[in-house]
């Protein structure tokens, strides 16, 4: 909808310019279309930039967590990079052999010790339109539901211990 309050403004500017006759009309509708133009295009940079219309949803959903190795309580991770870049390995169906893995490039992860039972927090959080108007207005420049980034928490019991993969392979 922005891109054609855009357009009609770029017309209606341009045909007050070229075919309009030199009368107090013509520069009422030359400032009305360049207003409707600059201000699309101001609205556009602000959405795409600031997000405008927009608002910050988070939804958190908890997981229990298995061990990463069968028989014994660890988490295990993967060093990449720096030191406190890591990639863990963890399993929250003790039936699924295969395990699941964070994404340090949208993922920040945090470990805390000293819970009853060890569980993990997932928060994901995305942009949402505040009401259907502004969707309509912006949903060519920027969709519904952009993810902006995932927060993990494992909450691990006192007897649980965090090893690099290395490590538990012995």
């Amino acid at each position: 909808m922005i891109i054609l309050l855009l357009f009609a403004g770029a017309v209606l500017f341009a045909c007050s310019m070229i075919f309009m006759q030199h009368t107090g009309w013509r520069a009422v509708w030359i400032t009305v279309g360049l207003v409707v133009t600059v201000g699309s295009v101001l609205l556009m940079c602000l959405n795409y930039n600031q997000h405008l219309g927009m608002k910050r949803v988070t939804t958190r959903m908890t997981y229990p967590l298995t061990s990463s190795v069968t028989g014994k309580h660890i988490l295990l991770f993967k060093p990449v990079g720096t030191k406190t870049e890591r990639i863990y390995l963890y399993n929250t169906n003790p039936l699924q052999s295969k395990l699941e893995k964070t994404t340090p490039a949208t993922t920040t992860v945090i470990v805390r010790h000293h819970a009853k039972t060890a569980s993990m927090h997932i928060d994901t959080t995305h942009w949402v339109y505040k009401n259907e108007e502004l969707r309509l207005m912006f949903a060519v420049g920027m969709g519904d539901h952009t993810f902006i980034g995932k927060h993990i928490t494992f909450e691990l019991p006192a007897n649980w211990r965090v090893v690099p993969v290395t490590t538990a392979a012995r």
